[in-house]
């Protein structure tokens, strides 16, 4: 009788998730780069500026390249968990966490219905007041402008959270793939 040698088994191959990875990491980025602008440039503002004009054209400057570089982010990140969410949705070897994929790109875009409804109000003001600081036709007060500006940075930190969401459910999409 010939003695056959069993084979060990292979292992079951490992879940794709460079692209639920990147997600996760790019969501991230675009959380802490969101919050750092409220954590630490709007106290600069507020501790060193004694004109009010002059704290309004730092505010219009930092949402200038905070709006061009931001939306872009976002779009990516949203970008990518959606590929993930498809991905896993369409493969042969169907992954249960496409929904979480999923869900993490709409938390990561939440962001930006909660800018039009919720903060537009305030940067219209702020955009309004500076532009009669520029013009010289306008004197706002700084008390005033000091709240303004501190109550943007209260509404973007929370819209700071929306992609902050989405990296936590991407993440944990990634852990159950990974069997962890």
């Amino acid at each position: 009788m010939a003695v056959t040698k069993s084979e060990p088994a292979a292992p079951p191959p490992q879940p794709s998730i460079g692209v639920p990875a990147l997600a996760v990491v790019s969501g991230s980025l675009l959380s802490g780069a969101m919050i750092s602008l409220s954590a630490f440039v709007v106290p600069v503002f507020l501790d060193t500026n004694t004109d009010a004009g002059h704290m309004l054209r730092q505010w219009a400057r930092l949402y200038h390249y905070g709006h061009i570089y931001l939306p872009a982010l976002c779009i990516a990140t949203c970008g990518l968990y959606g590929y993930a969410a498809l991905r896993k949705r369409a493969a042969s070897s169907y992954s249960p966490q496409w929904p979480r994929y999923a869900a993490a790109a709409a938390a990561t875009l939440a962001m930006v219905p909660f800018t039009w409804y919720v903060m537009m109000p305030t940067n219209d003001v702020l955009f309004g007041l500076e532009a009669a600081a520029t013009a010289g036709t306008g004197s706002p007060e700084l008390v005033a402008v000091r709240a303004l500006v501190v109550k943007w940075a209260w509404l973007h930190v929370t819209r700071s959270l929306s992609p902050l969401v989405g990296a936590f459910l991407g993440f944990t999409g990634l852990l159950r793939e990974l069997g962890l």
